[in-house]
């Protein structure tokens, strides 16, 4: 499996989010997970596979992702994705 070299590895926004050394997502690349849930809300994904999304991601150990909880950043970004969403199509709200 890579390793992401994407920016957002050097976020101090995941910080936030939980830390989680699961077996399911262990070493999975939150910054990644993030976009992906992100993307699916914009796109108001209505089913939304979780699992099947993140073991697909690329692993990352690097600074602010380090240990955080893809799940967690996957859901946060769905919310964040779908807000924005409704904030540039107000006409559908």
């Amino acid at each position: 499996m890579a390793t992401c070299q994407k920016q957002h590895r050097h976020d101090p926004y995941f910080a936030q989010f939980p830390k989680d050394q699961g077996d399911f997502s262990r070493h999975k690349c939150a910054g990644c997970s993030y976009e992906l849930g992100y993307q699916a809300g914009y796109s108001k994904q209505k089913v939304i596979d979780m699992e099947s999304a993140i073991s697909n991601i690329q692993e990352s150990q690097a600074s602010h992702v380090r240990h955080i909880s893809p799940m967690a950043a996957y859901a946060q970004g769905y919310v964040e994705g779908i807000t924005q969403y409704y904030r540039e199509h107000p006409e559908k709200a």
